[in-house]
């Protein structure tokens, strides 16, 4: 019964990481760059998973597998920005300061340690605080204003989504670090792990929906449009 609920459960996450990708397929949202990387964001989170789907288990250990490490890599500078490109002024300035360094000391790291354990330990577990923190940021900024653009209002969901799975992704971690990592414990935090990632792509995508379905009408659209 748990490999079937595993199944189910993963199956759909990771074909949920597709929809943000797909909802690229509108005009509107191609115009916005920050929907864009964060389309590609969500399409690599699917195609590094895409080997557990049940109908690919046949595929695994192959090439498609090995952009994991690759992926590891990309994945906090492509975060950065994404968060980049949806702010303006010194925040933007802040963030692209934040991921010139984080890129650099990525490859000093990979340079004088190789992309080994060690290596993505240090800048995966530096990566996750970084966006815990600037999602942080960006909800409070978000909670200041008392009137939100159609642009603002999807980011919040964004932000809350990447908030949720990045910190689920360091309580799992935690988890495995002093519980050990047995056959059930690695079980349970496998599921858990699907599960936070089928709840981020839905709030991520629902975001994405509200900016597509709302009100062209609204003030300073077009500014949330051409500043991100």
């Amino acid at each position: 019964m748990y490999s079937i609920h595993y199944m189910i459960v993963s199956n759909i996450a990771i074909l949920c990481c597709f929809i943000p990708f797909a909802m690229l397929l509108s005009r509107k949202m191609r115009q916005v760059t920050t929907y864009r990387i964060l389309g590609i964001y969500w399409l690599l989170n699917g195609l590094i998973h895409f080997t557990d789907i049940y109908f690919f288990y046949a595929y695994r250990h192959n090439r498609l597998d090995q952009i994991t490490d690759y992926y590891n890599l990309l994945d906090t500078p492509l975060v950065l920005v994404i968060f980049a490109c949806a702010t303006s002024g010194r925040h933007r300035k802040l963030l692209t300061l934040t991921l010139l360094l984080f890129v650099v000391g990525e490859l000093v790291l990979v340079t004088w340690k190789g992309a080994g354990f060690t290596s993505s330990f240090l800048f995966i577990g530096s990566g996750v605080l970084l966006v815990l923190a600037y999602s942080i940021i960006g909800l409070v900024h978000y909670m200041k204003k008392m009137e939100h653009t159609p642009f603002e209002n999807s980011m919040a969901y964004i932000y809350a989504a990447l908030l949720f799975a990045y910190g689920s992704f360091l309580i799992l971690s935690l988890f495995i670090q002093f519980r050990g990592n047995s056959e059930g414990n690695g079980r349970d935090s496998d599921l858990l792990y699907y599960i936070s990632l089928l709840l981020s792509a839905a709030i991520t995508s629902l975001g994405l929906w509200n900016y597509g379905t709302g009100d062209q009408s609204e003030p300073g659209l077009a500014h949330s449009s051409s500043s991100s």
